[in-house]
């Protein structure tokens, strides 16, 4: 096998550490960024000041970087190990723990003990410690003498012995092994994090109970961590700097899919492959754009299409095989088979699949052949035909009856489930949205009067930000003045009406969210513990050997920002969308303040006067309470044209400041950017993706939420992973909750 790569030529690996070096299966396909990162490693291994000893592999789930780090071990010829992070993991997780020993006997000795109790004679015990230990009679003699005291003083002692226990990691930086550290970004103590700092210096220093150990120049560290991943944080700054090299690691493309999918599973039908990797990618962006937990990724691909080569129809394989891998919730398996229908690639396979029935065509009996006088030479090409006409009608009558009844499932209304815990009778929801009116909701003695001297001091600072905010921009020299809504008796009344529609399908799913965030508050270590990072000697007297304090990762909850975007463009007023998207507004808004997220929401149009070039309607900053806020959107209504690329920046510029982990802006459009005197085409193209290139590196994440007929328009736009199709405008405030609930 070829070991070009190979970076210990020369060293001697015991026989544990040659199992432990990786061996690469037929099945393997060498990738570009295998050769790129066993090259880089190859070629500095010997330059002590440009060695490059750990690798950061970051990307989606599903992309292969641990089956990448594994075929690094073959490479460079050095033994694999691996540690894999979990949440609540401390230092002593990383570099080890003092443990109590119980026992005083060693393995050892316990194994000598059963041979010696079959023994008769004192003889016979003296010939069996020679054998075992391969020694003559005399130290035969010595070894049994010391194991009588031995056990003379287990028996007269009732001290408990210590043990420190090295963690993986100590392990592999002394013995010089390619060590895998996975998802080191779900920990939730950063000073771990820190602590693996001095683990990843060339010459790095670990001082352990037993001593200072030196990192051994063979070890190489691969980092694997996945990327948009629920659950994840921020690799740590300077962590991230002692990486020497680091690779993207994504789905691969269609073409790399095919071919190592047969490779690994000897399935050579290539259009069977091409439509399947198709799907993968599709659903993959999909569950992105959604916020759908699960992933699509080359693991179930391969075992999809193993299953077709098994004779499973792959219509219904992709269930156990793809879909429930990515989520069992009925609403984001909907968001994903609408994703699939939209495609039409679940067409094209099952042409695929109805294609590859014609071609096996139809096998007749020996009698039937005679009876039909057809001849053995004319059978292939009479029974092609035959097929056709007889066989494949049949199997399109069988076929379209599952066809028929999934289109009956898809005329069925379908509706939001929520858990059992959480739902209530219509007789309480009834009296909930009678009895609710909007001093109670808002919880604030504020007079209007009080709020419109607020408003007005509020809109001079927010427009000297604005002015600062688009100062490089082309924006710079157009007319943008931001207003704060006015609101009065009658917008009171049509905000307590918004607020009863939704308000229903807001208390349940943020009843559900808010059991799930409730977490206990804990001390900063808890006591007790069988090991730990502190050694509490005012335990000891118990007898019980939980001697140590553990360190409690810090006690948090999901953390997510909002910003909200609503155009205000004069199209809004077809077919219900202003009045639809005033009630999701009002719906985000109420979530938000039950779950207690940041929330910032704007409106915005354009072309109102000569002077006013994009207007700006504020209703609600980060820093302002929730007073009135149902009235406040309740004087949303359909306005002139529409400058995208301003209102997506102010919000994405005061999102960014936000101390979220997540941070969401999402924007309710009908339609493409335009207004005068040339804002459109590829200049509002151009500006939007500006905004989004600028903004997606400080982590925001843009969702379009298309409403109206320039959908596809939109997609291309924001791009697929920043795209949702709301088809049904009347569920756009239920969708909504749900998406914001999933990133939750």
């Amino acid at each position: 096998m070829d070991h070009s790569f190979a970076v210990t030529n020369g060293r001697k690996f015991t026989k544990v550490e040659e199992q432990m070096i990786w061996r690469k299966p037929a099945s393997h396909k060498t990738s570009q960024e295998e050769v790129r990162i066993a090259s880089e490693i190859k070629n500095n291994w010997l330059d002590p000041e440009m060695k490059i000893m750990n690798v950061l592999l970051e990307g989606d789930a599903g992309s292969g970087k641990t089956q990448l780090a594994r075929a690094l071990s073959d490479d460079l010829q050095l033994p694999y190990t691996k540690v894999t992070c979990f949440a609540d993991m401390d230092k002593t997780d990383v570099f080890g723990a003092l443990l109590p020993v119980v026992s005083t006997d060693s393995d050892e000795d316990q194994e000598l003990l059963e041979a010696i109790y079959q023994t008769d004679s004192l003889q016979e015990v003296l010939s069996v410690i020679a054998t075992h230990f391969q020694i003559d009679a005399n130290q035969a003699k010595e070894r049994l003498s010391k194991l009588i005291e031995r056990i003379d003083h287990a028996d007269n002692t009732t001290s408990v012995e210590y043990k420190f226990y090295p963690s993986e990691i100590v392990r592999a930086m002394q013995k010089g092994y390619l060590l895998e550290i996975q998802e080191p970004t779900v920990i939730r103590d950063a000073s771990v994090l820190v602590a693996l700092n001095s683990a990843l210096e060339p010459n790095g220093l670990l001082n352990i109970p037993t001593g200072i150990i030196r990192r051994h120049p063979d070890c190489v560290v691969i980092i694997t961590t996945n990327r948009n991943y629920q659950g994840n944080r921020p690799l740590n700054e300077s962590l991230r700097d002692r990486v020497q090299h680091a690779e993207k690691m994504d789905l691969p493309t269609i073409e790399v899919m095919i071919d190592r999918a047969m490779t690994k599973t000897n399935f050579t039908d290539y259009d069977y492959l091409e439509i399947m990797a198709k799907i993968i990618r599709l659903l993959d962006e999909t569950a992105k754009a959604n916020a759908i937990k699960g992933v699509a990724g080359m693991r179930s691909y391969f075992f999809w299409v193993n299953s077709l080569k098994q004779g499973q129809d792959p219509l219904e394989s992709i269930f156990p095989k793809v879909l429930y891998k990515l989520t069992t919730d009925e609403i984001e398996l909907k968001i994903l088979q609408e994703a699939l229908e939209q495609s039409r690639l679940l067409t094209e396979l099952q042409q695929v699949k109805n294609q590859q029935k014609l071609k096996q065509g139809r096998k007749i009996s020996q009698a039937e052949a005679d009876q039909r006088n057809i001849e053995e030479e004319a059978e292939e090409a009479t029974l092609k035909n035959e097929a056709i006409e007889t066989e494949g009608s049949v199997e399109n009558e069988e076929e379209a009856k599952p066809e028929e009844v999934a289109s009956e499932k898809e005329k069925q209304p379908d509706s939001i489930e929520i858990p059992d815990d959480a739902t209530r009778n219509d007789a309480e929801a009834e009296s909930t949205s009678a009895s609710i009116n909007e001093e109670e909701k808002i919880g604030s003695a504020m007079s209007l009067d009080e709020m419109v001297e607020i408003d007005k001091a509020k809109r001079k600072e927010l427009n000297r930000e604005i002015r600062e905010s688009l100062k490089e921009t082309i924006h710079a020299k157009e007319g943008t003045i931001l207003h704060r809504p006015t609101i009065n008796e009658t917008a009171i009344k049509n905000g307590q009406e918004l607020t009863q529609q939704v308000l229903p399908e807001v208390e349940s799913l943020s009843r559900v969210i808010n059991d799930l965030l409730t977490k206990e508050v804990s001390n900063d270590f808890s006591s007790g513990k069988y090991y730990g990072a502190r050694f509490n000697p005012s335990h000891v007297a118990y007898g019980d050997l939980r001697n140590f304090d553990k360190k409690n990762p810090p006690s948090e909850n999901p953390s997510l920002a909002l910003a909200v975007r609503v155009d205000e463009s004069g199209s809004m007023l077809r077919d219900d969308r202003i009045q639809n998207a005033k009630l999701a507004a009002v719906a985000l808004s109420l979530f938000a303040e039950k779950t207690n997220i940041p929330l910032m929401l704007y409106g915005d149009s354009a072309d109102l006067s000569q002077r006013e070039k994009t207007s700006i309607y504020s209703y609600k900053e980060f820093d302002d309470s929730y007073d009135f806020m149902a009235a406040k959107l309740s004087t949303m209504k359909p306005r002139q044209n529409n400058r995208d690329g301003v209102p997506l920046r102010l919000l994405a510029e005061k999102l960014s400041h936000q101390a979220a982990d997540t941070k969401v802006l999402l924007s309710i459009s009908d339609g493409q950017p335009k207004a005068l005197p040339d804002y459109t085409g590829e200049k509002a193209r151009q500006d939007i993706q500006n905004v989004l290139a600028d903004y997606e590196r400080k982590g925001i994440l843009f969702i379009a939420c298309a409403i109206g007929e320039d959908k596809e328009q939109l997609r291309a736009l924001y791009g697929e992973n920043n795209f949702v199709d709301i088809s049904d405008i009347s569920t756009l405030p239920q969708q909504l909750l749900q998406l914001i609930a999933r990133f939750i």
